[in-house]
């Protein structure tokens, strides 16, 4: 989701950064990048930007590495079956492929085995184990599992060892395992910790191969498999993670795997030009789905695979569960967002849990809620008296800790600081959900996490954004997690043309216009906001610029990550939504909130409970502590004297205009009988007439609640105009008749008035309706 905050920094240094520039020959803006990441030593950026001349640590510096590796290569001298034990997420499946077959092709007898999500669940079970040691398994190496696993090392039967590779969060009691290879256990000296599993798998490669070869230059065969898990698990891009995924894209280029090869086909990839956003957003949600949704062994099967009809095969079956994949994840997140919208409130954080939800699929939808929500998510499938669960977080929760809180209610849970996986009863559901808005409240005791952009470079106005400053900014690739493609920011630019794309209108283009340059941009999955933009806005935009090429002629276009307004107006006034549905979501934040309208009487109706006041359009802000401000019906004396008088100086709200046409309607009908045309005044007449024939003398009172019921209307100022006209006469509150002689309606000084005042109150009702927010913007100070 677009974010709202754009933090402001203090350009880096731009003359030193001319000054490295100058020496290695490169953009001064690239340069300006890495000062910015505390990237300022010379050698040091020079190994960031071209890679070391040694991109990886010594193997044997992971604990337990030199025990594992003596125990496999007696597994392989007595000819002992080993199954590589792996989990079904694309970390997991890289891992389990890339260790079978480096074991393979060193002679071992060896299996893969990959727990099925839907019936085992995550990690190590029991039963799975038995079955292998009965089908003759005697060492068991996990990857990317394990560490958690204390409770089935433990029962596992004699005779079977088992080797734990893991770089999950271990917890404060181990399981015993034979051996464990986990770069974040307190005593391993191993200098890089944010290894990927696929990467704790490669490290082992390369000490078994180091240690069956003697050779000093370490193993990078099938580096390909490393680089696509680790970005995959989204790990840090920095250290060792760079130098693996670097070297891995260009080795995809020249892959061996017919599997992979395959699927870079069916999924229509170049295989010449992957780069991290081709895995991250082709070729891993493929190998993702047929894991979420049936069995992730044949993702093993496709990459380990050397018969090219099985191939094909296999990748064809993966694109389509990808397809399938989509289609439940859109139904999943649909019934999520139903069962939010019928809450009182949305704060905190999310825990839902609904009948037969897909296990395979809840931790997508949950991703999807953390992006648009802004809090820690947990969605729960219930199959009987069981649940299981996936949990997404915000950057500043460790969800792993929070668990850790709540784990009395818990049967299992493991992952690490941004998500986790979890089972519980069905019955403790409601008791988790209650201890972990708790627990999420006390670790986060500032409140509300409000998602932040810090670009890299601020432009100048008098700089540009340039084909060439992409080309520059390549040699800062591969980008991912800890080291993002360079994020830019305009200063107080103008953005115009707003309108929804995609086959479901769920993205927005626009023109960002800056420095005289106007630049096209995109706004992924934000079509559903498009009201909250407008043409003319001024604001500071954050963005990724990307090179474009349409037609032979080549562009920069802007990804935009967030937008500050310069004021913040959402115009729901032509909407489509219920202006009760769009209060309701406002409401739900519990940000606090202040709704003008022109009667609290008639507002009584709608239900609004929380951090929510209901003022009447006399009252001017005052609290600062008020977030959004809501007219929710037409203010009486105009929209920009409206903001005039209650938000003078109060430009930090957002302001929301929800009346709408209907509202317009409802006001000119009051307004007409407040101020009746002839039609009307004709009507009136004829019915007050009777009425004194009827009774020879009216009391006024009982007139003006009386005719409240019928057709007409009336009021002393109508009154006034039949006296001023001769038609009667009213003496002590009582009417009587006076004549009947003709006469014309401008000849009465008081509806010669009305009519002036209807058409300036006409007219600001209609200017409530057609103001536009640009105007709205201008005006308010």
């Amino acid at each position: 989701m677009l974010k709202s905050e754009i933090e402001r920094i203090e350009n880096y240094n731009w003359k030193r950064a001319e000054e490295i520039a100058n020496e290695l020959e490169i953009s001064p803006l690239v340069i300006g990048v890495l000062l910015n990441r505390n990237i300022t030593d010379i050698d040091e950026i020079k190994n960031f930007l071209y890679g070391s001349e040694e991109p990886f640590h010594d193997p044997f510096l992971l604990k337990d590495m030199s025990k594992a590796v003596f125990r496999i290569v007696a597994a392989m001298e007595k000819g002992e079956k080993i199954t590589v034990y792996g989990d079904y997420d694309v970390d997991g499946i890289t891992a389990s492929s890339l260790l079978y077959m480096f074991l393979k092709e060193q002679g071992a007898v060896v299996d893969v085995y990959i727990p099925k999500r839907e019936d085992e669940g995550y990690g190590l079970n029991s039963d799975a184990l038995q079955k292998l040691f009965a089908t003759g398994t005697r060492l068991l190496i996990t990857v990317d599992c394990g560490v958690s696993g204390n409770k089935e090392v433990a029962e596992v039967q004699k005779g079977m060892d088992i080797i734990i590779t893991d770089h999950h969060t271990p917890p404060k009691e181990l399981p015993a395992a034979f051996a464990i290879i986990n770069p974040h256990q307190n005593d391993c000296r191993y200098p890089f910790k944010d290894l990927a599993g696929v990467g704790v798998a490669f490290k082992l490669c390369q000490g078994l191969y180091k240690y069956l070869t003697k050779e000093e230059e370490l193993w990078t065969d099938k580096i390909e498999f490393a680089a696509m898990g680790t970005v995959a698990d989204i790990v840090p891009l920095v250290g060792e993670n760079r130098e693996l995924v670097r070297l891995g894209l260009k080795r995809i280029k020249h892959t061996k795997s017919k599997g992979l090869l395959e699927l870079m086909k069916v999924a229509g990839v170049d295989y010449k030009r992957v780069t991290v956003e081709t895995i991250g957003f082709v070729i891993a949600p493929r190998l993702n789905a047929v894991g979420r949704l049936e069995h992730a062994m044949s993702a093993v099967d496709l990459l380990t695979t050397d018969d090219n009809t099985k191939a094909e095969e296999i990748a064809q079956k993966l694109n389509e569960e990808n397809i399938l994949r989509q289609s439940i994840s859109k139904k999943i997140f649909e019934e999520a967002e139903e069962m939010l919208h019928k809450a009182d409130s949305i704060k905190t954080a999310i825990v839902l849990a609904k009948e037969d939800w897909h296990a395979g699929v809840v931790g997508i939808v949950a991703s999807r809620l953390v992006d648009k929500y802004n809090l820690p998510t947990v969605l729960i499938t219930m199959d009987g008296e069981k649940a299981k669960g996936s949990c997404r977080s915000i950057p500043p929760l460790n969800i792993y800790e929070a668990l850790e809180g709540c784990k009395e209610f818990l049967l299992q849970f493991g992952g690490h600081n941004q998500a986790a996986g979890l089972t519980l009863t069905k019955d403790n559901i409601p008791k988790f959900k209650t201890a972990f808005a708790a627990k999420v409240k006390e670790m986060m005791p500032l409140g509300d996490y409000i998602p932040t952009v810090t670009p890299d470079y601020f432009v100048p106005f008098d700089k540009k954004i340039t084909v060439k400053t992409i080309n520059d900014l390549t040699l800062l690739e591969p980008c991912g997690a800890a080291n993002p493609f360079p994020i830019f920011a305009f200063a107080d630019a103008t953005l115009t043309n707003f309108y929804t794309i995609g086959r479901e209108k769920n993205h927005m283009k626009l023109f960002v216009n800056y420095s005289g340059i106007q630049y096209k941009a995109i706004i992924w999955n934000e079509g559903e906001h498009l009201s909250h933009y407008y043409a003319g806005q001024r604001g500071d935009v954050a963005f990724v610029p990307k090179y474009n090429v349409f037609q032979g002629i080549e562009s920069v276009d802007l990804h935009l990550l967030a937008i500050k307004p310069f004021r913040n107006i959402i115009d729901m006034r032509n909407g489509k939504e219920s202006k009760r549905y769009t209060l309701k979501n406002i409401l739900q934040t519990g940000e606090k909130t202040v709704i003008y309208v022109s009667d609290k009487n008639d507002f009584a109706q709608v239900s609004v409970k929380g951090n929510c006041h209901v003022f009447t359009y006399e009252q001017k802000l005052l609290d600062s502590g008020i977030k959004n401000v809501v007219f929710y019906d037409l203010p009486p004396i105009g929209l920009l004297d409206s903001l005039a008088l209650l938000l003078s100086g109060r430009t930090d709200v957002a302001l929301y205009l929800l009346y709408n046409n209907e509202d317009l309607l409802k006001r000119e009908l009051e307004l007409r009988k407040a101020y009746p045309d002839k039609n009307i005044m004709r009507v009136n007449y004829k019915y007050l007439i009777n009425l004194i024939k009827s009774q020879s003398v009216v009391k006024i009172d009982s007139l003006l609640d009386h005719a409240k019921t019928k057709d007409c209307f009336f009021t002393i100022r109508i009154l006034t105009v039949f006296a001023e006209l001769n038609f009667i006469d009213i003496v002590k509150e009582q009417i009587t008749f006076k004549s009947s002689k003709h006469n014309e309606l401008l000849n009465s000084q008081t509806y010669s008035h009305m009519c002036e005042e209807y058409k300036e109150k006409k007219q600001i009702l209609k200017s409530t309706m057609s103001t536009s927010a640009l105007e709205i913007m201008n005006n308010w100070k």
